[in-house]
């Protein structure tokens, strides 16, 4: 095997830091040495790159195939929000999540506490959105994007100049302090490795693409620039390089739904290559988690499919109710205001609607925020969130 571990990183000391434990701190701060241009990677791992390309060329297929392909995208994006919430250690449920989502989507008021599931996730969906919007239009996944999704994933906006948004404090890896894995330096060296990090994930070489995104997400991870969501920031990342790079045309893959049931595993994986240098590990962990993942969302798919089916066997032809119950799949909580402005119809058509597929058990209303009426899709919500054979 020609395969050469990465160079030794460099520790630094650190200081007394309350909540972390003693013997990380002694252990000091890490920092990555710059990720090689001539890396390669054992047979076996090349293989599972290429098998977790074609899962995703095949996952890409699939959406386009349903028919309602925003639909998919949305709710794949609103998954990945849920899955994020609860790795910051606050569980929501993705029924309220869909909520917070169409409340957002409306310009509600703010939510008063800072645990609202609203609070939680419309700041990582304004950041895909805004990153995904930014790779339309050509924008390269550089520092300069991932400083932007920062921004706005802690509540900011886009704007400010890259050293002034960077963290001037160590860092640490870990859903908490007490549970922490690893911490990281900071100091000047954080602009010139966050500037090679983007001329390395721009170099056009013989890397699968797969490998290429796994080896810029693990840097990211341990340089953690900023000050706060790394790991969304670095999660977020890899969802807009795969469409950058056209391994999927849009973000139809849940990156997060994986890192949320594996996430002991992926911290062992990082720890590992800190400690061993062995980034191959990695690299075959992270393709196999986007291989079995986007082969999870190919059987929702499958899934999807045969529950439009019956619904289409029990909806009329003609008019918006075909429509509607399809896009339940990327909209499985909605409200008479949102399907006004989804489809420009009017309020009694809107509540025309609703009846009807509550009266064929489509939909099942249910009072939220205690005034106001949503309804829900349960069939598409037991799919999204429950089903066996939907999940990696």
């Amino acid at each position: 095997m020609n395969f050469r571990p990465l160079p030794d990183g460099q520790w630094s000391p650190v200081p007394e830091l309350p909540g972390i434990p003693e013997p990380l701190r002694r252990e000091g701060a890490y920092l990555p040495p710059p990720l090689p241009s001539d890396l390669a990677l054992p047979p076996s791992t090349y293989r599972r790159c290429a098998e977790a390309e074609h899962a995703l060329g095949r996952l890409d297929e699939a959406a386009e195939r349903l028919g309602v392909r925003p639909a998919i995208v949305r709710s794949t994006q609103v998954r990945d929000a849920n899955a994020s919430a609860g790795l910051s250690g606050v569980a929501v449920g993705l029924r309220e999540t869909f909520a917070a989502d169409l409340l957002a989507s409306q310009g509600g008021p703010p939510p008063t506490g800072s645990a609202a599931p609203s609070q939680l996730v419309a700041p990582f969906l304004r950041a895909c959105d805004h990153g995904l919007a930014r790779v339309r239009a050509g924008a390269p996944v550089d520092a300069e994007l991932v400083g932007e999704v920062a921004a706005i994933m802690t509540g900011g906006a886009p704007g400010r100049r890259l050293p002034d948004v960077l963290r001037d404090a160590p860092g640490r890896l870990g859903v908490s302090d007490g549970r922490a894995y690893l911490l990281t330096a900071t100091g000047a060296h954080l602009v010139a490795l966050l500037e090679q990090w983007s001329t390395w994930v721009r170099e056009e070489d013989e890397q699968p693409r797969v490998a290429k995104v796994a080896l810029a997400h693990y840097q990211l991870e341990v340089l953690q620039p900023f000050p706060t969501a790394n790991g969304h920031v670095a999660r977020t990342f890899s969802t807009l390089e795969m469409v950058r790079c056209g391994l999927v045309r849009d973000q139809v893959l849940p990156l997060s739904v994986w890192l949320d049931t594996a996430l002991d595993e992926y911290q062992e994986r990082i720890r590992d290559v800190v400690d061993t240098g062995r980034v191959d590990r990695w690299v075959d962990f992270f393709a196999t988690a986007v291989r079995d993942q986007a082969l999870a969302q190919l059987r929702l798919i499958g899934h999807l499919e045969a529950l439009a089916a019956e619904y289409t066997a029990r909806l009329p032809r003609t008019g918006k109710l075909p429509l509607v119950a399809a896009e339940l799949i990327g909209f499985p909580v909605v409200d008479h205001r949102s399907l006004r402005t989804r489809y420009g119809i009017t309020a009694k058509a809107a509540t025309d609607l609703t009846a009807r597929l509550v009266e064929l058990g489509i939909l099942v209303p249910r009072e939220h925020l205690g005034y106001r009426r949503v309804f829900l899709c349960r069939d598409v919500l037991r799919l999204l969130a429950d089903h066996p054979d939907t999940t990696a």
